[in-house]
């Protein structure tokens, strides 16, 4: 498919306008000739010839590049040049043809023969040398106006670009959460943080028809637009299974399934989803290549670390498990994705897990949101002046 050609508009300028501007160019010229011999007298003889040459060429130029613009031009538009490169090549031949035209009528007839000879040759290199000279302003000019073209293309492409991207980062708030549900015998705090306009973690907070919640928590591998969309459809996905199904390894197990039949990409999904009961105090947890949620308890915490399986997608099909976690009232649980621990300074190192257990263990804290709070502020100032490379998921449950 070829691009598209640039229309232009091959529009001569009026002969009158070219013929002031020429005059206004040759007087200047005429002064600029005057100004060596200034310093021994200037003689009338000398300034009638200076300005009676250059006037003559200010006459004969613009006639001549009026004359050879019906030529350049049609040159120009079958060629897809701009007007500008029409120009400079009318202006070029026909100030080259004006000079020489000029030195070898005022060196036969006004110059003494001795001097001839000087004369034509002086007055041909100056002509040659005025008409390149003009010509690169041209090409300057055209190359100046190209560039200027691209930048507003730029602009008004990044200003398209950036409306989209807003607009796309509202339609994946709307998906994501907005505050965590109220559940007797829970407390939760949590939210979705993008490293750029849109990202790719997931958070779901889903209530079973008999009153459980289940929370899930995920990340799909990639950036920015490609991961926001694959979010949105496992998201869709993910909520349906939940529906359908009351254990999370078959939810795990359904989405698996779906996403090897529909994906056309290598981005995976890193998913974990945990089904609390208030009820009998325990969680169901399942997890496909998500990071193990962190569980404080009195003083200990501890990752509750079970048998997982590859990120959705990945690998081989294989059967997702699930594990049953006891709770104690005072527990705090800590979900989270890669984008906590892997949270870098300048110099390149991670904030790692060390730190994010001893925020943990450290913190007095007992409402959620406070201790989410308090990890979000730890990693902004850990990172500092550096850009999050990655997106950010956290949730914190305490166990009433």
């Amino acid at each position: 498919m070829q691009a598209a050609r640039t229309s232009y508009p091959y529009t001569p300028m009026p002969f009158r306008r070219l013929l002031h501007w020429s005059m206004l160019l040759s007087t200047v010229l005429g002064f600029i000739i005057l100004i060596p011999v200034a310093t021994s007298g200037v003689k009338l003889e000398n300034v009638l010839l200076t300005f009676g040459s250059s006037y003559s060429i200010g006459i004969a130029a613009p006639s001549l590049v009026f004359f050879l613009l019906r030529w350049t031009l049609p040159i120009a538009q079958r060629r897809n040049w701009s007007p500008i490169r029409a120009w400079s090549l009318a202006v070029f031949i026909g100030g080259l043809i004006a000079s020489i035209i000029y030195a070898v009528i005022f060196g036969m007839f006004f110059i003494p023969a001795p001097e001839r000879l000087n004369f034509i040759i002086f007055w041909t290199i100056l002509g040659a040398l005025l008409s390149a000279s003009t010509t690169a302003l041209f090409y300057t000019a055209e190359r100046i106006l190209n560039d200027l073209e691209k930048g507003r293309q730029a602009l008004r492409k990044n200003a398209a670009l950036s409306e989209e991207l807003r607009l796309a980062r509202m339609i994946q708030a709307g998906l994501l959460p907005d505050q965590a549900p109220e559940i007797n015998g829970l407390a939760i705090a949590g939210g979705c943080f993008p490293a750029h306009e849109v990202g790719g973690d997931l958070l779901s907070y889903d209530l079973t028809a008999d009153g459980r919640l289940c929370i899930s928590v995920g990340d799909v591998t990639g950036k920015s637009v490609s991961a926001a969309m694959l979010m949105g459809i496992t998201l869709g996905v993910l909520q349906s299974e939940i529906y359908d199904h009351a254990e999370p390894a078959a939810v795990l197990s359904e989405l698996d399934r779906w996403l090897r039949t529909k994906r056309q990409t290598n981005n995976f999904v890193a998913l974990q989803v945990a089904l609390f009961n208030p009820q009998t105090s325990s969680m169901l947890l399942a997890n496909a290549g998500q990071l193990a949620p962190l569980r404080r308890r009195q003083q200990t915490v501890e990752f509750l670390e079970i048998q997982g399986s590859l990120p959705l997608g990945m690998g081989p099909q294989m059967p997702h498990v699930q594990e049953t976690i006891s709770l104690q009232s005072g527990d705090l649980l800590v979900f989270y994705t890669d984008g906590v621990v892997e949270a870098q300074n300048a110099n390149g190192e991670m904030w790692g897990f060390e730190n994010l257990l001893d925020l943990v263990k450290t913190n007095p804290s007992k409402h959620p949101q406070e201790l989410l709070q308090a990890i979000l502020t730890a990693i902004r100032s850990y990172s500092h002046t550096i850009q999050p490379h990655d997106d950010i998921t956290l949730v914190v449950v305490v166990v009433q």
